[in-house]
């Protein structure tokens, strides 16, 4: 847009300017034209339109400017992308002759994209048609109104034209076309002859088919008289689909007469009037069944079991299948089909197996069968399923020993658990009821001796040490499971011979203890062992003392008759602060026997070592004021406290001028204020100490380094540039870094050019870095540069740098001196030029003038290349001008105060190749420009070599200085270590394998077969068998006995594959048959402690006969009605307590008085109660094997007082009277084991009293 104003002056005065006022970020004018423009791309933010305000100022160019201003408003809008889009609209519209006038016969709706689809701000415009004038159309809404008679116009067709038009910028438009048919009045309704439809279809009618048609009548004409057919309500559900105009009823997806047998629709027919008028039909579906599901079994498998010797006919089980379908479609046979048809038949209609055979366990244990169920449909479907049936054994033999006397020997010292022999009864009956137990009767099976009842393995259950040289007589009996009638069983004698043995000293302890200090001299005794030998042989109790393990460096002695262990060697506490002794005493018996204990020897600390500091070293910034800290001094010392700290620290030889202090807690301070440039680094000696008795200290050279900072001003420096390009210019560059002179380290400096040729020489803002322009030809330039570090004055540089190139030919003539130095800077600074000037010398007496163009820093030696060229301009050869060097070598040196090794014109001649590798004489230039800086001088110059190595195998490196680690490669095989030497390799070969890669197979394995699943690996003498668990030998030939060990304390030890596993006595339990059982007479009991007031959790374990038992009982006082109580009724257990609110009482079902050990779980938290019978779980059924009480109580503690709990009995007659209620029985004989009560193990010793009870 743009903005004009006028001025009715002349001339300058009418010349107008334009500016907006103030500036503004979206919009600028031009001043002259008064065109405004925008500044930036302009965006709408989730708005429809934004508005922008802003003045433009106008004012003329005469000499007392006059202004005047205008407001600008800009809205800015989205752009019109798209027109409106019509809305669908019927194609034909009907219209009866006798509509009123004004009547809206149709409303069009156009909507637009650019607004988020909507329709507001349309306008609506007829444009065309046949029938403008009998319609118009509302421009704001689209309602097309009649604005003339149509009676005239029946059964004609009418059309508008309409367009639609946005309020977009620029605005878009769209056009649509209506058509009108004008009609008569609508008067008949559609109808159906009947007003209910049935159709009957198949369950596996095809998809796509017609069911049937729906068809109705109207008496109407045109589209007073289409008819229009419809599902209502709609049901995207149902499986049909109705032909909108055809009334066909067509299915769409698959019927299931099982799922859904009929379906009700309700059909609407709809006229195609101005005004449509309906008729409604109610169709109704009916799905009809055929044989399409089989009849299923329960399952795929069913396994049954029956009894040997059972009667033929004898009813096995009784089989079911279910069919889906109906009818006859569901009725079903049943039919043996494959496997042992021969032994069973099935009933065709209820499907029960039956016996058609007598069977024998010991025969022939399972039978397998095929049955079949099928349906009598149309085309009849069948389903298989598999019968395992299991004969069960029936008890027909008696187990019989294979001999009536068994004879065993065993040593008296073999420890309890000890297997002595195995008795093997034969019972010719399979499975369970063949399988027999073991039992041991008679006064001797409490000499030591139990049987195992599975096994039959005889074992130890006591010491025999008492029973040596002595015969033992057992009688054993053979039975299968369940009561003993006398008739069942087997009995056998077992004669066991008790061999007397040497038995090993026994020490007094099994675990001696003792402190000693570190500082104990040799010799000291420090604890004496004894030990005791019960053997009747005098030669057999006579025994030695020694030290078998644990004695580190010899630490320890033992004197072999009285057992006193003394000091061997010094102790350090530090080293060895820890001694396991085994300590031995071995008789004379033959084989002589051995007993051992430990002796532990804990071994105290004295202060035998100084502290140290932990660190040495720190820094600390120059200039600071007296009393700044440096660091925190720290030290460790190894012994124990009390001998560590606290450590007091002081400083060795402090003189008054000390620049440094140390407080005694190991503060280290300065003195006085520290100057770098003066001295940059400190050593103090530091000493340390100790808190032990007696104090020890150490003395340390402590390094401090004094950090810099920017003190000293800059002073000017002279710098001589040499800048030597190879070939015909030098190509431009950083040449040096000129800053000043200045004593501190950390300085930031910046120069700039003050004089010279500014053209040729730069320096970048912030640098001192000098860089050169390309230059072609010899010259020297002056420069003078002004230097600062930003802190003093700054100081002038005076700079000459010179250039000169070389050429091929000066390197085809080069010499080579071998100059010592001690370093670069020391050598630019101080010897270069001297070495120049005295070189120039030299020639000049030849009528030459030499060039110094390179020079190469190796090790402790410069390495300078010269040529020198005759006043005619041509080279010396390299042979002449180093034999005249070489000549003057002495002169050389004394001018230059340098020393020279070498002067050669060959550099191979003294060649630094290494490794025996061959030297090569190669001067090439290298495109890297060297910049080498000292103070006074800066060389410039490409960089160069002079000679290359050829390397021998396995080296490589510039000078084949770096050996090649051939490991790499892994070169060894068959698991062959590789081993790195200098330039070669070698391989230690796994056994079996050799060669210098051990590629050569010599596997002892392809001899030997290991046994057992064993695994062969070849070893350096041979091979070795790597066993599977369970086997051992050299082959894996032979099973491991774990039972070896006797882990078994009461029981009988079995040795499987993978470990071991105890078969305890009756009454002992365990995983080593540890744990004994508390046997109970009449009258015996236990006391202990009342029970908790909020929770008791009782566990414990029994085996009793007497089938009314008291096991536990807890009352309350003389006068309290609580109690808690655990009874064995009528064989069944039952947990009875009363909180104060009456009795609870929790019965179980599960037998218990059989001979055999029972768990018992007893709960009571809070008001809530259970009883758990051998580990019972909820699935089982409540009443067998568990009971819970209901908590209905509403009492939640326990108050028995301070009365006691006794197990097994009553402890006085007087509670049997006092608590008759309570209670039923008063009494408990047999065993228990295992007794927890909230988590604690009760053991007789734990018990308040005990009477009459045996331990197992």
């Amino acid at each position: 847009m743009q903005v004009l104003a006028t001025d009715a002056d002349m001339g300058q005065n009418s010349e107008i300017l334009y500016v907006i006022e103030p500036p503004n970020e979206e919009f600028w004018v031009n001043a002259s034209s008064g065109d405004i423009y925008t500044k930036q791309p302009l965006t709408l933010h989730n708005s429809a339109f934004e508005i922008y305000q802003f003045t433009v100022i106008a004012f003329n160019c005469g000499s007392d400017p006059l202004e005047s201003n205008a407001t600008v408003t800009v809205r800015l809008e989205p752009y019109n992308y798209y027109p409106p889009m019509f809305l669908p609209l019927q194609p034909l519209i009907p219209v009866p002759y006798h509509v009123s006038l004004r009547t809206e016969v149709v409303q069009i709706t156009a909507i637009d994209p650019d607004v988020n689809n909507s329709s507001a701000g349309i306008e609506y415009i007829l444009v065309g048609g046949n029938a403008s004038d009998f319609f118009s159309i509302q421009a704001d809404n689209g309602k097309v109104m009649l604005n003339q008679s149509l009676t005239e116009s029946v059964n004609l067709f009418l059309t508008v034209l309409v367009m639609a038009k946005d309020q977009g910028s620029p605005s878009l438009s769209s056009q649509t076309e209506i058509t009108f048919e004008i009609t008569g009045k609508n008067t008949f309704s559609p109808s159906f002859r009947e007003i209910d439809v049935t159709f009957s279809v198949p369950e596996d009618l095809s998809i796509g088919s017609v069911i049937g048609k729906i068809q109705a009548e109207d008496g109407d004409y045109g589209l007073n008289g289409a008819i229009m057919y419809h599902i209502t309500p709609e049901n995207q559900y149902l499986p049909f689909s109705l032909g909108e105009a055809s009334g066909l009823l067509t299915l769409i997806r698959e019927l299931d007469f099982e799922k859904e047998g009929f379906y009700h629709l309700r059909i609407k027919a709809t006229d195609g009037g101005w005004v449509s008028k309906t008729g409604l039909l109610n169709v109704t579906v009916i799905v009809m069944d055929v044989n399409d599901n089989p009849p299923l079994f329960s399952a795929s498998e069913y396994i049954i079991s029956v009894p040997e010797n059972s009667a033929i006919g004898t009813n096995v089980f009784n089989v079911k299948a279910a069919d889906a379908d109906s009818g006859a479609n569901a009725q079903i046979t049943y039919s043996l089909i494959a496997g042992h048809v021969d032994k069973f038949a099935m009933d065709s209609r209820n499907g029960s197996i039956t016996t058609l055979d007598v069977f024998d366990y010991e025969r022939e244990q399972i039978f397998d069968i095929t049955i079949k169920s099928s349906n009598t449909g149309g085309h009849p479907l069948f389903s298989l399923a598999h019968v395992v049936i299991q004969i069960s054994d029936v008890n027909e033999f008696t187990p019989t020993f294979k001999k009536k006397e068994f004879n065993f020997s065993i040593f008296k010292n073999v420890p309890i658990g000890t297997r002595i022999g195995k008795v093997t009864a034969t019972d010719y009956d399979q499975g369970s009821e063949g399988k027999v137990f073991y039992l041991m009767f008679g006064q001797n099976k409490y000499l030591g001796f139990e049987i195992d009842k599975l096994s039959g393995e005889i074992y130890t259950t006591g010491s025999l040490r008492k029973q040596g040289n002595s015969h033992v007589i057992l009688k054993v009996l053979a039975k299968n499971s369940g009561v003993i009638t006398g008739m069942d069983i087997d009995e056998a004698l077992v004669q066991i011979s008790v061999i007397d043995t040497n038995d090993a000293p026994m020490f007094t302890s099994a675990l001696y203890l003792v402190n000693v200090t570190e500082d104990n001299l040799v010799g000291t005794s420090v604890i004496t062992v004894s030990a005791q030998d019960q053997d009747s042989i005098l030669d057999w109790n006579r025994f030695f003392f020694g030290i078998e393990h644990g004695n580190t460096n010899l630490s320890f002695a033992i004197d072999l008759s009285s057992g006193v262990i003394s000091v061997n060697a010094p102790l350090d506490r530090e080293q060895w602060p820890v001694y396991n002794l085994t300590v031995t005493a071995t008789d004379n018996g033959s084989p002589p026997a051995t007993g051992t204990t430990n002796v532990i020897v804990t071994i105290s600390d004295v202060n035998d070592n100084a502290p140290k500091l932990t660190f040495t070293e720190a820094q600390v910034k120059e200039n600071q004021p007296p009393g700044t800290i440096v660091t925190k001094l720290n030290a460790s010392d190894s012994d124990l406290p009390p001998n560590q700290g606290p450590f007091t620290y002081w400083l060795v030889n402090t003189s008054t001028d000390g620049a440094f202090s140390v407080t005694p807690d190991g503060i280290l301070f300065t003195t006085r204020a520290a100057d770098r440039e003066q001295i940059s680094a400190y050593r103090v000696l530091v000493v340390v100490r100790d808190a032990g008795i007696p104090p020890l200290s150490s003395t340390t050279l402590f390094h401090i380094k004094i950090v810099d900072e920017n003190d000293t001003p800059s002073l000017p420096r002279n710098i001589f540039i040499e800048v030597k390009y190879f070939g015909s210019s030098f190509q431009g560059g950083m040449i040096g870094n000129v800053h000043p002179d200045d004593q501190d380290e950390s300085d930031i400096f910046n120069c700039s050019i003050k004089s010279g040729s500014l053209n040729m020489f730069t320096i970048p803002n912030g640098t001192c870095e000098l860089w050169s322009s390309p230059f072609q030809g010899e010259a020297t330039f002056n420069i003078t540069i002004e230097a600062t570090d930003q802190l003093h004055f700054p100081v002038n540089n005076s700079v000459y740098v010179h250039y000169k190139g070389f050429t091929n030919a000066t390197m085809d003539s080069c010499i080579l001196f071998y100059v010592s130095s001690s370093s670069l800077e020391e050598f630019l600074s101080h010897k270069y030029l001297r070495f120049v000037k005295a070189l120039d010398s030299l020639f000049n007496l030849q009528a030459s003038k030499t060039h110094v163009f390179g020079i190469k820093h190796i090790g402790t030696e410069m390495l300078l290349f010269a040529a020198v060229k005759n006043y005619n301009g041509q080279y010396l050869s390299r042979e002449v001008a180093s034999g005249i060097s070489a000549g003057h070598r002495k002169l050389l040196e004394s001018q230059s105060n340098v020393t020279i090794s070498h002067i050669t014109s060959d550099p191979c001649l003294t060649s630094s190749c290494q490794n025996g590798a061959t030297c090569n004489k190669n001067i090439y230039i290298s495109q890297d420009v060297a910049v080498l800086e000292s103070m006074a001088v800066i060389f410039v110059s490409p960089q160069k070599e002079i000679l290359n190595c050829t390397c021998p195998a396995g080296f490589t490196g510039s000078l084949c200085e770096e050996d090649i680690n051939e490991c790499e490669m892994s070169p060894c095989e068959n698991k062959g270590t590789c081993v790195n030497t200098p330039g070669s390799f070698y391989c230690q070969c796994q056994n079996g394998f050799s060669g210098p890669i051990c590629s050569s197979d010599v596997d002892e394995c392809l001899k030997v077969k290991c046994q057992n699943g064993g695994t062969c690996s070849p070893t350096q003498n041979g091979y070795h068998c790597y066993c599977l668990p369970g086997f051992e030998g050299e082959t894996c030939e032979q099973f491991l006995d774990h039972c070896r060990s006797n882990p078994c304390v009461q029981g009988s030890c079995i040795s499987s594959q993978t470990g071991f596993s105890c078969s305890c006595a009756f009454g002992v339990s365990g995983v080593h048959c540890e744990e004994p059982s508390y046997g109970f007479e009449e009258m015996s009991f236990m006391e202990f402690p009342p029970l908790d007031r909020r929770t008791n959790l009782i566990s414990l374990e029994f085996a009793t006969v007497q089938r009314n038992s008291l096991l536990l009982f807890n009352p309350g006082g003389s006068s309290s009605r609580e109690f808690f109580a655990l009874e064995i009724l009528d064989g069944a257990m039952c947990l009875s307590y009363d909180l104060g609110s009456g009795p609870v009482r929790l019965q179980t079902n599960k037998q218990v008085a059989d001979g055999h050990f029972h768990s018992i779980t007893a709960r009571r938290i809070g008001n809530m109660g259970s009883l758990y019978v051998d580990n019972c779980t909820d699935v089982q059924s409540s009443g067998f094997c568990y009971s819970q009480s209901d908590g209905s109580s509403s009492e939640r503690t326990l108050d028995v007082e301070n009365s006691n709990i006794t197990f097994g009995g009553l402890r006085t007659v007087e509670s049997i009277l006092l608590h008759s209620a309570q209670i039923r029985t008063h009494d408990f004989v047999g065993c228990i084991r295992n007794i927890y009560v909230n988590g604690v193990l009760l053991r007789p010793s734990m018990a308040l009293t005990t009477y009459n009870i045996l331990d197992r």
